[in-house]
């Protein structure tokens, strides 16, 4: 077990000599959530769903970059380096096949770090899940796994993408975050930390879509770790920490009722559907929905507008070859038609909403699920797995726990979960600013 040049007591960060130290960070870096090759920004079309054939090799910077980015974020009084990584620069070629070149890059980069005196916690990043819902993050497979059909996204809005927006330069400024609130993403987080209660059909290898999501992803961090540890010289002395997830999103889970937008949902631009109209438009029909845009005292309603997929389904067809992965899906599982449908959320026959409350309770207990009881009943739960997959290889890691952006933190004092090597690492957005682009 390798010691870590920085450790925790108390409050406060301390090195090998037992001087207090203080942390001066920066994320290394935003380009890190597209490929190298093909070279893809958020503009450019061309080859976007070849998500299985690319590489990351040379995020966040090539070998030969890497001493002019170093020395100056040096010579700017940094010491910290968030180093931002997606699941899809590891795992992109589909489950379990890792790319041991793009790893093999990151550690000659971590290892470059070192000779600067940089500490690094590792950043498994993810912004609305995936490039094809309109961030970064998860390999295009994961979505196949769920059942989403990622060509379909941009006719039935489930995600809006740049890259697949009829006029990439008009794309509409900050509308990429709203993904959270449409279908694509309402169904990739709920089944990721939830789908043992609310789509148990959704089966696939013996394994429910949330068990084998997060097995893979947790894998897949596991496997880096482990890759560093075997490099020698990285492992305490440079990697001292690992964050659990950027940013976790809830889905739809707590949502006391999917025919109205929560009251708590205060990013809203563009086409704003509530989840019930993101099912429909994600089925085929056509919806009238409110439209909203952004000004100087927040969101407002700016009219309305019709949403037609024509027919257009954003869940794969059901002749659709489960076999390009390797996986099974369980027969239970229906290819072509909503996961929601096939748990009687609604009718496809009269498009009749049942249970507009489906979401509002954890079925097991009954109890009402409100932001602070996901955290601690579905978020948690993750956390303790990412954990112990990290700990097993690199022992005494400072674990940096990042729970859902501005809200209330876990209730952990007293508990198994109350790590002194726990870093609660929350974020905070200043929203007006952020959708502005000005003070």
């Amino acid at each position: 077990m390798a010691p870590l040049r920085l450790k925790i007591e108390g409050r406060t960060f301390r090195d090998s000599e037992n001087r207090e130290v203080t942390l001066r960070g920066i994320n290394v870096a935003g380009d890190a959530k597209f490929p190298t090759e093909p070279d893809l920004p958020s503009n450019n079309p061309d080859r976007f769903y070849e998500g299985d054939q690319l590489s990351f090799v040379g995020r966040p910077f090539s070998i030969g970059e890497a001493h002019t980015h170093f020395s100056r974020l040096k010579r700017w009084g940094y010491n910290l380096m968030r180093y931002v990584f997606t699941w899809e620069a590891i795992e992109h070629a589909g489950p379990g096949k890792y790319d041991e070149e793009w790893v093999q890059h990151t550690i000659e980069v971590l290892r470059l770090a070192k000779g600067y005196g940089f500490y690094v916690f590792m950043d498994p990043h993810q912004d609305v899940w995936s490039r094809f819902t309109g961030g970064s993050g998860a390999p295009m497979w994961t979505i196949y796994a769920m059942g989403l059909n990622p060509l379909a996204f941009p006719s039935t809005q489930a995600a809006w993408v740049q890259n697949t927006y009829p006029d990439p330069a008009k794309y509409p400024k900050m509308i990429w975050a709203t993904n959270y609130t449409r279908l694509a993403c309402q169904v990739i987080f709920t089944m990721f930390f939830a789908g043992k209660d609310f789509t148990p059909k959704a089966i696939i290898d013996g394994k429910n879509i949330q068990d084998y999501l997060q097995d893979h992803f947790v894998e897949a961090c596991r496997h880096l770790a482990l890759r560093i540890q075997e490099a020698g010289d990285i492992e305490g002395d440079v990697v001292i920490g690992w964050e659990s997830m950027n940013e976790p999103n809830r889905g739809l889970i707590g949502w006391q009722d999917v025919s109205v937008i929560p009251e708590d949902q205060k990013l809203q631009k563009g086409p704003s559907p509530t989840a019930w109209q993101a099912i429909l438009t994600g089925s085929g029909r056509a919806c009238e929905m409110d439209t909203w845009d952004f000004g100087s005292l927040g969101p407002y309603k700016s009219g309305t507008e019709l949403v037609d997929p024509k027919g257009d389904s954003a869940w794969l067809p059901a002749e659709y070859d489960d076999s390009r992965y390797g996986w099974k899906r369980d027969p239970g599982w229906k290819l072509g038609e909503c996961i929601w449908a096939q748990h009687g959320i609604w009718d496809p026959s009269n498009d009749q909403l049942l249970k507009k409350d489906y979401f509002a309770r954890q079925p097991k207990s009954g109890r009402k699920i409100d932001y602070e009881f996901f955290t601690n009943n579905y978020f948690m739960p993750y956390y303790r797995r990412h954990r112990k997959a990290i700990t097993s290889i690199h022992e005494n890691a400072i674990m940096f726990c990042q729970p859902p952006v501005l809200e209330i933190p876990p209730s952990i004092k007293g508990t198994d979960d109350d790590d002194p090597n726990m870093v609660f690492a929350p974020h905070f957005y200043d929203g007006v600013t952020l959708m502005m682009k000005k003070w």
